[in-house]
């Protein structure tokens, strides 16, 4: 008993100088770089819907590895809030002359067609400034995120008009007829979220059920 408990020290005392020893550098790297401006753009995020509804294969996507979580504390608050276990994905790293981003995904089941991206953005010495949602998309919305170079984000959110009901026929077999912009809003990036509508909210239960309600009327 007394060498299985000696073990157990081991291999804790082990994750915990593991996880010490990753670098705000190491973290980064694990971004594919790009540079601004950046776009998540609509016609990206609508050719992941359009890929399940012809019932394409759906590349597997890399994840972010545990040790690089101590970087995105969201990730944990994300984890404790939600039922489904968050698998967070690794898009883009961003910076400008004054600061660090990365983009990451934490879509739980994209047999659901659930995406959603955030940015976290950080001053050159690798503090966290801000995290927020910019965008994302599900089978009834999407949200599109236009960056500029000093971090603003435009962020416009469009209903997708399936040509035979979503809520009846399902994705699959079917096709988008078009997009209907709903509202557009902007956020500055390294400020701090004072307000939690600066935050996208990835929510297809809600817009479904004012469609549903509107169409009652």
């Amino acid at each position: 008993m007394r060498k299985i408990f000696t073990l157990l020290l081991v291999s804790l005392f082990a994750h915990s100088v593991s996880a010490q020893s990753v670098s705000f550098e190491e973290f980064l790297s694990q971004f594919p770089k790009a540079s601004l401006p950046y776009s998540l753009s609509q016609e990206a995020l609508r050719s992941q819907l359009e890929q399940r509804a012809g019932n394409q294969p759906v590349e597997r996507p890399k994840l972010l590895e545990w040790q690089y979580y101590e970087f995105l504390p969201a990730l944990e608050e994300d984890a404790r809030t939600n039922r489904m276990p968050v698998y967070p994905e690794p898009v883009v790293a961003l910076e400008n002359e004054t600061h660090h981003a990365v983009i990451y995904n934490t879509g739980r089941n994209f047999a659901r067609q659930y995406k959603t991206y955030n940015i976290a953005v950080f001053d050159k010495k690798g503090k966290l400034i801000a995290t927020r949602c910019i965008g994302g998309v599900n089978p009834v919305m999407l949200a599109t995120a236009h960056i500029s170079k000093d971090f603003i984000i435009t962020i416009e959110e469009f209903s997708i008009n399936w040509a035979k009901s979503y809520s009846t026929h399902g994705i699959e077999g079917n096709s988008i007829q078009s997009l209907t912009r709903l509202n557009t809003r902007i956020v500055k990036a390294t400020a701090a979220v004072s307000d939690s509508l600066e935050n996208w909210k990835n929510n297809p239960d809600l817009l479904e059920n004012t469609h549903s309600q509107e169409a009652a009327k």
